[in-house]
């Protein structure tokens, strides 16, 4: 029955799969005031939410690890937690910080790459998510190419699309990374599931 298929599922999603090492990396640059930083921090609430990700099967479980890094055009914070479900204060920390300064994509990706470079992938299934509208003034993708070379570790950058949105610099990224580029603002959802 459906009821059994849904059981069954959210067993694999909380205790059966491999688990995940998450760094979302979220744009709060002057140029996500307003419709994008409204759309980033319902995303994120809903992503972080044990309850309304579950009704998706998107929820993270006990043996997850979320990292995740606020930026503009410097790194603004670094929060984390080895507990997947324990997330109410990261949710906090998302809904009480106020975008302003530039954009500095690159940057942001590279700390997060430094966080995973150390991670056993053995154990966990690694990748950043990029949350932005794109727009970097500062940084190079060159930059980021260096780094990631360097480390020499099959890590996925994936970018999720915000705000008045330019994919230009992130297809960069994805290409670099073997990941995707996906509009957060036309389909949220196939965004997380995929």
């Amino acid at each position: 029955s459906t009821d059994v298929i849904k059981t069954a599922l959210g067993i694999y999603q909380t205790d059966l799969r491999k688990p995940i090492h998450a760094v979302f990396c979220l744009d709060y640059s002057g140029s996500m005031y307003g419709d994008g930083n409204k759309q980033l921090v319902e995303a994120m609430d809903y992503i972080l939410d044990e309850d309304k990700a579950s009704k998706n099967l998107l929820q993270f479980s006990e043996k997850d690890k979320i990292s995740v890094i606020p930026f503009s055009g410097s790194i603004l914070a670094k929060w984390h937690t080895d507990n997947g479900t324990d997330t109410s204060k990261l949710i906090k920390a998302i809904k009480d910080l106020k975008p302003t300064g530039q954009t500095n994509i690159y940057l942001a990706s590279q700390t997060g790459l430094d966080i995973l470079k150390k991670e056993d992938t053995n154990k966990y299934n690694i990748s950043i998510i990029l949350m932005t509208d794109g727009v970097s003034n500062s940084g190079s993708l060159a930059q980021l190419q260096s780094t990631y070379r360097k480390i020499n570790k099959d890590i996925p950058i994936f970018s999720i699309m915000f705000g008045d949105a330019s994919s230009y610099q992130l297809e960069g990224i994805a290409e670099l990374s073997n990941a995707k580029v996906f509009d957060g603002r036309t389909n949220l959802l196939e965004a997380f599931k995929q």
